[in-house]
This record gives C-alpha cells, structure tokens and sequence, in this order.
C-alpha cells in the first residue's frame, strides 16, 4: 500500500529535515571509523596477521556488494522500516519479518558494545596516564557515554545528525593524518605484503576468519536507510549514503591498516597490534604529546557510532510500532522533538542494563567481544536476504529495468563472500567460551524468527499485510503520482 492510502493516525516524524550530509553521516558515524580502526579491526590481527589490509579488501568487497544491493531497493521504498521494508517488498512480509527479527537483536546490541568499549578504553588510559587504577571504573564510563547519547538523540534529529557530521569529520581526519604520517615515515620500505595472503595464519584461513572481524568494522553503512523518511529527496540520499559510506570508509580502513602494519614495522607488526591500545600506542610514536588527539578520536567516535546506533534503532522500533509488531508506545513521537522518545528511553536503559549485566560476568573486553560476535553473524544474515532480495525483486517485479551487473552479479558476489564468516565461524574456526556462547545465541535467534514467522503466517496474517507499506512518500513525487488508494 503506498502513501496515498495511508491513514494519517500515526505520529510522525520530522519528515524531509535532513539533507544528504546528515544522512551520509549517519551510516559513516555508526560505521565509527576510528574505533573500528583501533579495536574491530585489531581483532582480526591474530588471524590476518601481516595481510590484514587483504582481510579488510575482501570485507570492503562484499559490503560494497550489499551496499549496492541496498541502495538498488531503497530508491524504491523511502520508509523508517530500512531494510525490512526492503526485504518484505523484494521477498514477501515473511522475509520482512525475518530481517526486522533480525535487526532488533543487532542493532539495539551496538549502543552498549560501544558503551562497553569505551569503558575499557578509558580504563586503561586513566589507569596508565592518570594513575587511576580502580578496575571497576568502567561502570562510570558506561553511564557517561550513555548520557551524552541520550542527550543527543532525545532531541532533534537535525541537533544529533549535525552533530555525527562534525564528530565524523574529526575522527576521520585524525586517524588519516597519522596514517599518512605513517606511511610518509616509511617511504622506503612500503611494498604490497600486506595484500599477500601468506602472511596470514593459514593463509587463506587466516585471511577469511579476519574478514569475520573487518565486517565488524563495516556495520552501519546501511544506517541511513531507517532515515528515509526524515531524508530529503530519499530515493537519492539514501542510496547515495549506503554506498557512499561503504566505499569510503572502506577505503580509509585500507589506508589504515597498510599504513599500521609499516608504522609498527613489519616484522614487529603481530607483537605491536595486539598489545594494550595499539593506535595510542602509534600516536605516541610518531606523535609524542598528541597521542591525545588519537584517543580523543576513538572517544568522539564511540560517542558518534552510539548516536548513529540508537537514531537507527529507535527509527525502526517506531516503524514496527506502526506496523502493530512491536508495543505502540514506541511509536510515539515527541510533541516539538518530532523523535521517537519513548523508543529512545527504553533504548538507552537497555544498553545500560546490557552493558553492566556482560561487564560484570565477564569484564568490559570480553563482553564486547561476545557482542561484536553476536552482531556480525545475524548482520550477515541480513546481508545475505538482501542481496537475494535485490536480485528477487528487479528479475520478477522490474524485469525491464534488471541489469546483469547491478542486480545480479554484484549481489550474488555478496552473498557468495557473505558466506564465508559464517563457514568459518561456525564450522571451521569456531570461537571458544564464553564467546562461542554468541554462536548458540545467533542461530537460536534465527530459527526463533523462522518459527514466529510461521505462526504468523497462519495465525495472525494481518500483522504482516504492512510490513512493505510506505508512509511518507519522497518529497520529490507529486501526490498524482502516487498509486490511487485502493477502493473501500
């Protein structure tokens, strides 16, 4: 059902408020660019080794395949559903579900990852530099960046997406700085070792079970998609946004990683990366004093990531709220913020909650592993659907406009990587406890969401009849355009 029919009983959203800058860095600061650099990346070092920028390369691949899969169907349907409504209206309501299932394990687990994250980050660095050794202090860190999120996303979303902008910039700005410094102190040794799969442990086993961690590190490129209906123009900026991201911060995490493996020195590389903090411990290499710059970096993109997190989460809470799949009370908007506010107070107490529950099990660095794990297998998952979807939909729905290479071979090379974390995850190089916990977890989940589906199909069939429905057209389409309601 398009726009036209819709039913103007819904609380909205400050529709078309948001230019292409504020939704491009929407999917570029949840992707968290520095902090990805300096530990998602870093935990594919024991398994890349030398040839980690090949890992990232392959990662880069296939997300940009799925980006490209993405941006193809979010030209189409401008919704705060993203993904969902995609798979629903490329597969059916039932892999709509599925991937909304899907998403509300992942996505609503990357605020207290990050939250976690930075706990431990400034653990270690008030412990080392300020003398402050209370081991439990990561529980105060976790409050303070969830309060700081709160605040930013509470608000206007033209306050929290400016705000990812300037914070974005500054990250990227920073970690490339030192990169290049990187890469200019070492003119003369630079060579293309670190794309030889040899380096790897087990060479391409190596290669492939780092790939697992540098997707890590991509999640978020298709953020902008839950913003399409606050997006101006969102038939271009979404799409624009979810490929733009991909490419270019896939590129700044190769320049990175080339650049770490000779500013560590080859040889010495695996020793270096998998110490205590490793890109602060470069700052201060080749920085001195400023090392403060580097760890200010991560911090401001801890703090961006878990703002671009919660914007994308509470957007499609709100969706599903609407659809009559998720409680109504979340689809409740703010009377002058025009945010999903009630969704954003339950999102933060439970990233709160989370983050305390993993960090007192089992410290702030293994529960953040355990989510990073968690997290990657179900977003391949999702990956996976939609590029099937994208080459489902154009070969059936829009055969006149399929094109091999677009809607076919760039999806399918997607899924086909896509496919090797999972192999390796789960079958070749499986984690071991506590992580391996998140492996049981993950395909739990997904058999959980299958059988749901089932139920729903049968019993309940009308929560499922809107999960392809758009509810705010694009801006740019005249109301004549829109399909006529359909006859009462």
């Amino acid at each position: 059902m398009e726009a036209g029919s819709v039913s103007s009983s819904f609380d909205r959203l400050r529709v078309h408020s948001i230019g292409l800058p504020q939704v491009l860095f929407q999917s570029i600061t949840h992707m968290a660019p520095a902090a990805a650099v300096a530990y998602s990346i870093y935990i594919s070092v024991p398994s890349s080794k030398q040839a980690l920028a090949l890992s990232v390369l392959l990662a880069l691949i296939a997300c940009l395949c799925a980006a490209v899969a993405i941006g193809q169907l979010a030209k189409l349907e401008p919704s705060a559903g993203g993904l969902y409504t995609y798979a629903a209206r490329s597969l059916g309501p039932w892999a709509g579900f599925n991937v909304a299932w899907l998403f509300i394990l992942f996505e609503p687990l990357v605020a207290p990852f990050l939250y976690l994250e930075f706990g431990w980050a400034m653990r270690e660095v008030m412990s080392s530099e300020a003398g402050w050794h209370y081991t439990g202090q990561w529980w105060i860190w976790v409050l303070v960046m969830a309060a700081i999120v709160y605040l930013l996303t509470y608000r206007d979303i033209r306050i929290s997406t400016t705000a990812g902008v300037i914070l974005g910039a500054f990250e990227i700005g920073i970690f490339g700085a030192l990169a290049v410094w990187m890469i200019l102190s070492n003119t003369g040794d630079l060579n293309l070792q670190p794309f030889n799969p040899h380096h790897a442990d087990g060479s391409w086993s190596g290669v492939f079970r780092g790939m697992v961690f540098a997707i890590l590190a991509f999640i978020g490129f298709e953020a902008a998609a839950p913003l399409g209906e606050e997006a101006k123009n969102p038939r271009r900026t979404v799409p624009i946004a979810v490929v733009g991201s991909a490419l270019a911060i896939g590129l700044f995490y190769i320049l990175c990683s080339y650049a770490w493996v000779f500013g560590a020195g080859f040889d010495n590389f695996v020793n270096q990366a998998t110490g205590a903090d490793p890109w602060r411990a470069l700052g201060k290499t080749f920085w001195g004093g400023a090392w403060v710059l580097v760890f200010l970096a991560i911090c401001n993109s801890i703090a961006a990531n878990s703002n671009a997190a919660v914007n994308a989460a509470t957007r499609v809470f709100y969706a599903l709220a609407r659809n009559r799949l998720a409680p109504q009370q979340l689809g409740r908007t703010h009377p002058v913020y025009k945010t999903p506010y009630i969704a954003i107070v339950w999102m933060t107490a439970f990233a709160i909650v989370v983050s305390m529950l993993l960090g007192w099990k089992w410290g702030p660095l293994i529960g953040f592993a355990f989510i990073a794990t968690l997290a990657v297998i179900v977003v391949v998952v999702v990956y996976i659907l939609i590029c099937l979807g994208c080459v489902w939909h154009y070969w059936t729905k829009r055969r006149a406009e399929f094109n091999w290479f677009l809607h076919f071979v760039v999806p399918i090379t997607g899924a086909v990587l896509f496919f090797f974390p999972l192999y390796y995850e789960y079958y070749k190089f499986p984690p071991t406890y506590p992580i391996k916990y998140a492996n049981w977890i993950a395909l739990g989940w997904i058999g959980a969401g299958l059988v749901l589906t089932v139920w729903l199909t049968q019993r309940a069939p009308e929560r499922l009849r809107d999960m392809d429905r758009v509810y705010v057209e694009d801006e740019t389409v005249a109301p004549e355009a829109a399909p006529a309601a359909a006859p009462a």
